[in-house]
């Protein structure tokens, strides 16, 4: 059986609000790669046009208004750490707005 190793998720976590759910993802992503297999991940940790964002994409919460679950660097970085990756790198756009992230499966 092939062993992926990379991993990349981008986009999908800031979808999600209870960190108990990121969490499981990345462990499942950690029990899936050999150590030393990447992982590639992406955060949000502000955005300026939350309001917009909430109040027109509502058509996957029952017409509700999605608020992106922001998360600190720091806090994403903890969630990858508690999986069994250690992080590597970091790029930032000149804005703080999003963040790229690569983190080694120990």
């Amino acid at each position: 059986d092939p062993v992926p190793d990379l991993a990349i998720v981008s986009g999908l976590y800031e979808l999600f609000r209870d960190n108990a759910l990121i969490a499981r993802s990345l462990g499942g992503l950690a029990r899936a790669m050999q150590p030393g297999s990447l992982l590639l991940y992406t955060n949000q940790p502000w955005h300026p046009q939350l309001e917009m964002i909430a109040r027109s994409l509502t058509s996957h919460r029952g017409g509700q208004a999605w608020v992106m679950r922001r998360r600190t660097q720091g806090e994403m970085d903890q969630l990858v750490e508690a999986a069994g990756f250690e992080k590597l790198d970091q790029r930032i756009d000149q804005w703080g707005i999003f963040t790229v992230s690569l983190a080694r499966r120990l």
